[in-house]
């Protein structure tokens, strides 16, 4: 009998590796054809032709094509709470720490958040990107 530690099937810890999952190509038709109708039924389907949409924001603060359930800080505020944008001499800048706290809550609570296209403002202040946060979390940062 071989010792864990030198079979290539076994970690050093003497925990069996799994084996390799080879898909068959009929494995595969069935398992895109479930994802197909799962698509469709969440209105998904990339079969329309159209291809993907840009929505174009009505605000210099709003990032275009933030995932739903996600938004950045600036979009966030100036959805629901614009007044604020108004008292801040600097919105880019002067957002910034809540940008920090929300990264730092959304990393130790295993949060996602996403990188999405920088808007308008933001991009004359020479940035690309801006990260987008979960609604929850902004909701209990900023109500």
């Amino acid at each position: 009998m071989r010792r864990p530690d030198r079979d290539p099937k076994w970690d050093k810890r003497g925990v069996k590796l799994r084996e390799k999952f080879i898909m068959t190509t009929e494995q595969f038709e069935l398992l895109l054809g479930v994802l197909n109708r799962v698509a469709d039924n969440l209105g998904m389907t990339a079969r329309s032709g159209s291809g993907p949409t840009a929505v174009v924001p009505d605000s210099p603060y709003i990032s275009p094509d933030v995932p739903d359930g996600y938004d950045t800080v600036l979009g966030y505020l100036q959805k629901t709470h614009p007044e604020v944008l108004d008292l801040i001499d600097e919105p880019i800048s002067g957002t910034q720490r809540d940008g920090a706290w929300l990264q730092s809550q959304a990393f130790s609570r295993k949060l996602g958040t996403v990188t999405v296209e920088a808007p308008q403002a933001a991009k004359e202040a020479g940035l690309v990107t801006m990260r987008a946060y979960p609604l929850a979390l902004l909701e209990e940062r900023f109500n």
